[in-house]
């Protein structure tokens, strides 16, 4: 369980067109920041409206939705509460919700279903438990991802048409062709990465919500393609 942190500062900025120039306390509570103050009901910004962090030992500032802006200084606990956030903010979500051909390999090619897939589910698993944007995007990077998911489909049409080299290129062409959409996900996906990483800490948080959307484009994608996929493997 993560331990709950308040840090004792003072906040200038702006709120919804509010001036702010105050003592506060603040925490965090499940995916909102909450701000308390001494005489009036505490604010609660939830997390989906910050769209970017930076700060230093004792020293944050968060940029809202808007062009808000608060300042927050005075603590050294702002340091762990605004790692905090970020880790609240950029939890990876969960990327094969809703998938319909990745838990339904019955009746197709099961271990060309498999090797599809497999690039995916291993991209899935080296960003679990990794809050750091830079790090996501690095563990899932577009161009290893493309590798992979060609040699899959080499792969599975060598196993179609075993010792046919004409065939096998035959197959591999057809299945490129139902992959396209992917490959294009994953090159937007590449993208959008490189945005994030050269963007500005202001709308780190928000390049990492656009970043994600493409990623689960990708995931949508691939397996959309495995049902045309699998019919040229029968």
């Amino acid at each position: 369980m993560t331990s709950v942190i308040t840090a004792q500062v003072r906040i200038v900025g702006i709120v919804r067109g509010r001036e702010i120039d105050t003592s506060a306390s603040v925490t965090i509570e499940q995916d909102t920041l909450v701000l308390g103050w001494q005489d009036a009901t505490p604010w609660r910004l939830s997390v989906g409206g910050i769209e970017g962090v930076a700060g230093g030992a004792s020293s944050l500032t968060l940029y809202l939705v808007n062009n808000d802006v608060l300042e927050l200084s005075g603590d050294d606990q702002l340091r762990p509460l605004g790692l905090q956030l970020l880790d609240r903010a950029c939890a990876m979500p969960e990327l094969t919700r809703g998938l319909k051909s990745l838990g339904a390999s019955r009746g197709t090619p099961i271990a060309a279903h498999d090797r599809w897939f497999a690039p995916l589910l291993a991209a899935r698993r080296s960003v679990e438990g990794v809050s750091d944007p830079a790090r996501q995007v690095m563990l899932l990077d577009a161009a290893a991802l493309t590798k992979e998911l060609e040699r899959a489909i080499t792969e599975m049409a060598a196993t179609t048409a075993p010792g046919d080299p004409a065939e096998q290129r035959a197959v591999e062409a057809a299945l490129e062709e139902e992959a396209a959409p992917v490959f294009t996900a994953v090159a937007l996906m590449g993208l959008a990465g490189d945005a994030l990483r050269g963007g500005s800490l202001d709308t780190r948080i928000a390049d990492w919500r656009r970043w994600v959307d493409t990623v689960r484009s990708v995931f949508a994608a691939a397996d959309e393609a495995w049902t045309g996929m699998a019919a040229e493997l029968r």
